[in-house]
């Protein structure tokens, strides 16, 4: 049996180390395209971009990590079933059991990485994250405009100029937002001049020869109407978004502060809703064993499709990924209806995706 486990722990090993390294690579190499941009239209240093990128991988590889398994098992035991060296094993006496023993340690190996992930290091990374962003409103406001392109990183606004000389920017287009994200108004101006307020956290935008429109609620465009024009106007933009106060934010918060909250919670009632953070804590404890279950319905199914194509693994575990992690996203956004108990309804992937398992690795094994 030892030969047999080694050969099985460095083909899955081998496997999910490649499979988890290309796929974390494509979904960082997503925020590629901003970085360009970053590089390009700002004078943020090299080292602040490639932090942002960073700063991305630990969320990343909470997904890679689970499904570079699963697509290991499905390759690595489809081809065993396939070469007929299952069937050889169980004909000696050995069972399916002794088989999967290293790929459940391994399992479980990972699934204590996840949890190390999603409990201290990926609420921290969130939170520098944010904490570059204050740098840069701080240090660098126009670090958030590139010409030419419709700035939406504020919220409630849409910005769009074609040049940026120092602090002023050319030919602008301003558009103000309601909380539905329904345009309530545009402006337009041959220049605007930046400056920053950090005392009231705000942008403080002087607009020269500016026009106004007012649109209404109902969206009808008849009954739209010009607004206050002038040789100029002044404009504010809130940044408060990039300086909430993050100590209450879910987020950022590890899994020992969440629990905290939730204890204070529990001792001395306040008018703060619960859910919230009992959801956030059973999702991750919940998705933390998202490579256990993976592995628990993919070797049975490998095993009974008989395939070895590599593409067939890799395809069939996305899928599986995909359902699994919509259906935990549907859980985690009943976090604010406490009557339906989204801390429970969380765990429904992995129960499940493990009852589907067990079953199917039962009759495989009875074959």
């Amino acid at each position: 049996m030892t030969l047999i486990h080694n050969y099985i722990y460095k083909e899955i090993i081998l496997l999910t180390g490649a499979i988890v390294a290309v796929l974390t690579f494509l979904l960082v190499a997503v925020n590629l395209f901003r970085v360009i941009q970053l590089i390009m239209y700002t004078d943020l240093p090299m080292w602040v971009t490639a932090k942002f990128i960073l700063l991305a991988v630990p969320l990343t590889l909470t997904i890679t990590i689970p499904a570079g398994l699963l697509a290991a098992v499905l390759i690595v035991f489809g081809r065993m079933s396939s070469d007929r060296e299952l069937l050889a094993l169980k004909a000696s006496g050995i069972g399916l059991a002794p088989i999967v023993a290293p790929v459940v340690v391994l399992a479980m190996g990972l699934s204590l990485i996840d949890y190390w992930l999603v409990a201290y290091v990926v609420p921290e990374c969130q939170k520098e994250y944010v904490n570059m962003k204050h740098e840069i409103v701080t240090n660098n406001p126009l670090a958030l405009f590139n010409p030419e392109v419709i700035v939406d990183k504020i919220p409630g606004w849409k910005i769009y100029f074609d040049k940026k000389e120092g602090t002023q920017l050319d030919n602008v287009l301003l558009w103000r937002l309601d909380d539905q994200n329904r345009l309530q108004s545009s402006l337009r101006a041959k220049f605007a001049k930046i400056d920053l307020d950090l005392e009231h956290e705000q942008l403080v935008m002087i607009l020269i020869q500016g026009t106004q429109e007012q649109y209404p609620s109902d969206g009808n465009a008849m009954n739209v109407h010009s607004g206050v024009r002038g040789d100029q106007l002044v404009e504010t933009v809130s940044l408060n978004s990039f300086y909430e106060p993050m100590q209450r934010r879910i987020p950022f918060m590890t899994l020992p502060e969440i629990e905290t909250i939730i204890f204070s919670m529990q001792t001395a009632p306040t008018r703060e809703k619960a859910s919230p953070y009992l959801t956030e804590l059973q999702a991750r404890i919940s998705f933390c064993l998202a490579s256990f279950t993976f592995i628990v319905i993919g070797i049975p199914l490998a095993i009974q499709t008989q395939r070895r194509e590599t593409s067939w693994g890799v395809v069939f575990a996305l899928l599986i990924v995909g359902v699994y992690y919509f259906l935990g996203a549907f859980g985690r956004g009943l976090k604010d209806f406490a009557g339906l108990y989204p801390e429970l309804i969380i765990w429904t992937p992995n129960i499940l995706f493990q009852v589907v398992g067990f079953w199917l690795f039962y009759r495989a094994n009875k074959k």
